[in-house]
């Protein structure tokens, strides 16, 4: 395949196919929302769905719209620690995304297999294997075209997802009852235990909302798509979780026998065989869209650090027809084979995942409020309102998710997400031994060009 030798990628997201993107790679729907109920209880399901909303999600998305305003280039989000704290930060940032998004993304063609036992239930663990294998080598070939089909795949997915559920939510409504949060935790678990479960889960709804501004350098008109696009995507976000738990638990509350594919026993109960093989169905697709999704922006993070010299060379080749990281693409659509053919449980990656995200957001919002006072200057076409009081406010929540909140929930995991942590300083000066020191010039000084 030709390759460029400096990455050349296409502007190809609008404001539709940018919004379209965000829903399939944070949510897909509500699908695997039956273990939260189910291991958490109703009343914190709910309850830290909107916790996460207001104190987590709304944050990202209003921070990720200001600095995407004024950084409007590829890597997004460690481009601003970066800028704010300098390369060693820069790195940590994308290096604990990555090895985060590595092992989530791979859980995606898992879940797929489980939907499929909606109509073959018994499918056989090679048959399984097989089929995780396919589905990533798919999606690996339609990302080589490029993000425009990517993005207008990403809108497609989003409108197939969310159609059976709006039909549920509709058939529902009249067996709305306000019993439908109770209890609050699940039984047998304590109140703090049951909340913090839930709270990982909320974590896990809208954490990676900023994560599209990894590709700003693909976006039209970044500086204004951004805010346009959260602002049709998050509404739908909170929506499609909310409204289908609302009406499940109204209808069956005994969540203690909730199974993974439980929507789609739910579907049929209301609407009958049509409805229940749609749900499933969308299952299927939103699975693989949210694996679509994670390995679209993903591949996004060694191209970018290849591309200066502090990962390998090859990251850095890029198609010239379709200006896709053919590389990156590959490479990740092998580590997802290995870690998807062993892949463990569901719940600790989940728990995982937030104690790379404690460094993570630690790090964004500590670079949103220090380029706020050591870079006015910056083309800031959106900014966070309130001046420093609505700077400092919409910080609050998440710090206290990051050091209260994920060292409660995921206390059972502390020694691996510590390890995860690790591991990112580990990488820096074993990739700044192995490649030496040539970062590219420009680092610490990203281009903000408007």
């Amino acid at each position: 395949m030709t390759t460029s030798s400096r990455y050349t990628l296409q502007r190809g997201l609008g404001v539709v196919t940018l919004a379209g993107t965000i829903f399939v790679f944070v949510s897909s729907g509500p699908f695997g929302l039956e273990a939260m109920v189910r291991d958490a209880g109703p009343g914190a399901a709910v309850l830290m769905l909107l916790v996460g909303l207001v104190f987590w999600g709304l944050s990202h998305a209003l921070v990720a719209t200001e600095l995407s305003s004024a950084v409007p280039e590829e890597g997004g989000f460690f481009r601003w620690v970066e800028l704010a704290f300098g390369k060693f930060w820069g790195f940590q940032t994308a290096w604990w995304y990555w090895i985060k998004m590595l092992a989530d993304t791979s859980i995606y063609p898992m879940l797929f297999c489980e939907y499929l036992k909606y109509w073959v239930p018994d499918i056989g663990p090679w048959q399984e294997r097989a089929l995780r294998v396919a589905i990533i080598w798919l999606f690996v070939c339609i990302n080589l075209r490029g993000i425009r089909t990517g993005g207008a795949l990403a809108v497609g997915f989003t409108l197939f997802i969310l159609a059976p559920f709006v039909l549920f939510v509709l058939l529902g409504a009249p067996h709305l009852t306000p019993a439908a949060v109770t209890p609050l935790v699940a039984a047998g678990k304590g109140t703090l235990e049951g909340l913090g479960l839930a709270l990982m889960y909320g974590m896990w709804c809208y954490n990676t909302l900023d994560s599209v501004s990894i590709v700003a350098g693909e976006v039209r008109d970044p500086t204004r798509a951004y805010g346009r696009a959260y602002a049709l995507a998050i509404p739908c976000l909170f929506l499609a979780y909310l409204l289908p738990i609302l009406v499940a638990t109204s209808i069956d509350p005994a969540y203690a026998g909730w199974d993974d594919h439980h929507f789609s026993t739910l579907g049929y109960r209301l609407g009958g065989e049509w409805l229940g093989a749609w749900i499933a169905l969308g299952g299927l697709i939103s699975n693989v869209s949210l694996f679509h999704g994670a390995l679209m922006i993903n591949t996004r993070v060694p191209l970018v650090l290849a591309q200066e010299k502090r990962f390998p060379a090859l990251f850095a080749s890029v198609g010239a027809r379709f200006g896709a990281p053919w590389v990156a693409l590959v490479f990740e659509g092998s580590v997802y084979t290995a870690i998807g053919l062993t892949i463990g449980s569901f719940t600790d990656i989940v728990v995982w995942n937030q104690w790379l995200n404690l460094g993570i957001y630690t790090l964004i919002y500590l670079s949103f409020l220090r380029l706020r006072r050591k870079r006015p200057d910056l083309p800031r076409r959106f900014r966070v309102p309130g001046g420093w009081f609505g700077a400092i406010a919409i910080c609050v929540g998440p710090f206290l998710i990051c050091w209260a909140g994920v060292p409660i929930g995921g206390r059972r995991l502390a020694w691996a997400g510590l390890l995860g942590l690790l591991s990112g300083p580990l990488a820096f000066v074993a990739l700044r031994a192995l490649l030496g020191r040539r970062a590219a010039p420009s680092q610490g000084a990203p281009n903000t060009t408007p």
